[in-house]
């Protein structure tokens, strides 16, 4: 990486973990932080977005602003020659950083509707950072790829059974929540955790499918396997962005069959949602993680796509059967 370009990411980790700090300070004094710019920054980082697996997510800011910091400065201090390995935690940790920081965005932009100026200024630098390092490396990361294949498939496939695993503890604690015909506010919350590993699974999928797919790209593009795969993971991440922030919260603390104040049929609607929504997921990751272990698939494109849909089809009509009649189910 040219002396440079390690200079201008020198300057965004170091800004990057002030503000992580300044927020963590304010955070801890209890004091209102306030935007530079006319937003809403205290009722965002104090939302119950604002922590992941329980970790405040400025916490997360200053440890990847400082490792990027230290690692850096120490590039240039001492003009090392990085090791492979370096380079490669390097830049996993800067696509993972990048991600989160979309997915901090996101949150705001479509689920809290609120804006907080520095915490989508650090997002610019995570963004700022993850392209100064895939622009101006100098070792082909591609290489580097290849050299670390067999750990990235491992990732991967610990990102496949980590989302498989978590959406099947779902449907099961949803079913047990079911016995009262409620969810409350805890058990809601044990659902949010293990929503933010399904989150973590798909991050985990995403980087290290990169990982797979950018030093055999012209032989993954012409295989029907993968491109069926891909499809699964789209509906993957549209299907639990709508289940975890669109309906789910709708559920919490609601007794279904209480009198309520939403409007009529409104709650039925979003539960009906709410298993369609839970099946389709299930379906999916197991499916990604059926396409995944198949070294190869002796069907074409539209067939797989094909069963894939009719599995889909099949397991939100049992979804909704089960809506109906719950009691039957949950003993």
């Amino acid at each position: 990486m040219f002396p440079i370009a390690q200079i201008f990411i020198i300057i965004a980790a170091c800004c990057g973990v002030n503000i992580a700090l300044y927020i963590a300070h304010k955070k801890r004094r209890g004091e209102i932080l306030m935007c530079p710019i006319g937003h809403a920054c205290d009722t965002v980082i104090h939302s119950e977005y604002s922590r992941f697996f329980g970790i405040p997510v400025e916490f997360f800011g200053i440890a990847y602003y400082l490792f990027t910091l230290v690692s850096y400065i120490s590039l240039v201090t001492f003009v090392l020659t990085p090791p492979s390995l370096f380079l490669f935690l390097i830049v996993a940790l800067t696509v993972v950083a990048f991600l989160f920081s979309v997915y901090l965005v996101f949150l705001q932009a479509f689920v809290l509707k609120q804006w907080c100026t520095w915490c989508f200024a650090s997002a610019g630098l995570s963004g700022i950072i993850f392209l100064i390092t895939l622009l101006s490396a100098q070792y082909p990361v591609a290489l580097l790829l290849v050299q670390y294949h067999s750990f990235i498939l491992a990732i991967h496939i610990f990102g496949v059974s980590l989302g498989l695993g978590a959406v099947i503890i779902t449907d099961v604690f949803f079913f047990r929540f079911l016995k009262d015909l409620k969810i409350s506010e805890f058990e809601s919350s044990v659902m949010r955790l293990i929503s933010q590993i399904i989150w973590f699974a798909i991050a985990v999928l995403i980087v290290s499918g990169l990982g797979l797919f950018l030093p055999e790209r012209e032989a993954l593009l012409d295989s029907p396997k993968f491109l069926v795969k891909m499809l699964v993971l789209l509906v993957i991440i549209v299907n639990g962005t709508f289940l975890n922030y669109f309906i789910a919260p709708r559920l919490v603390k609601i007794s279904f069959g209480a009198t309520h104040d939403h409007k009529t049929g409104s709650l039925r609607r979003a539960r009906k949602l709410a298993f369609a929504s839970g099946a389709i997921s299930l379906v999916s990751w197991f499916s990604a993680f059926t396409l995944g272990m198949l070294h190869s698939s002796p069907f074409s494109f539209p067939t797989l796509l094909g069963i894939y849909i009719l599995l889909l089809a099949a397991a939100v009509t049992t979804s909704q059967f089960v809506e109906r009649h719950p009691q039957k189910f949950v003993h």
